[in-house]
């Protein structure tokens, strides 16, 4: 349980957290010490959440939040126990479009098995694949950082925010981000 009288502290890392990320657009060198600070940031952000929902320290208009999100089923007759990159054994090319509750999503963070930032070559990071120790015997999920960062900044300002990408040749940042950071 987080007490009410730290709820402040945690929503002020949530943002500092969504600003962290939305830069993450920008950065074209990847090393170690970015890696761990996005994991960081991903982690105790999704686990702040879900520590304030499960302390009724967010409104119903933040729980109800639904997020939109890609799965790749697991191919068939995958050994999950085989000691094979993660994505050997999920179907990337095939995709179903599903919606996550903000407790599923969090959940799936916190319990998971798979996190892997998505970087392109060239690009800076644009999502992440993941997926809970008991959902990937199913499927792995990816969202774009976009909506992490949108999520982040709906539970610090109890509203649903929808950040929407600027793409100018190869600069990508959030077009309203500055209003809600």
């Amino acid at each position: 349980m987080i007490e009410a009288y730290t709820k402040k502290y945690w929503l002020s890392e949530l943002k500092d957290s969504a600003g962290f990320l939305e830069s993450l657009y920008r950065t074209t060198v990847w090393d170690s010490e970015l890696e761990f600070k996005t994991e960081k940031a991903i982690f105790l952000g999704f686990y702040a959440i879900r520590k304030l929902r499960e302390s009724k320290l967010l409104s119903s208009v933040v729980c109800g939040l639904n997020t939109s999100l890609i799965s790749h089923p697991i191919r068939d007759g995958v050994v999950l126990n085989k000691d094979e990159h993660w994505s050997k054994k999920y179907n990337v090319g095939q995709n179903d479009e599903k919606n996550l509750p903000l407790k599923t999503l969090c959940d799936q963070f916190v319990h998971s098995k798979i996190y892997s930032p998505f970087i392109p070559e060239g690009l800076g990071c644009l999502g992440f694949f993941f997926a809970s120790d008991s959902e990937c015997k199913n499927q792995v999920y990816y969202v774009q950082l976009i909506k992490v960062v949108s999520i982040f900044l709906s539970v610090v300002h109890d509203n649903k925010i929808q950040l929407k990408l600027d793409v100018n040749g190869a600069v990508i940042t959030a077009k309203n981000i500055k209003e809600h950071t």
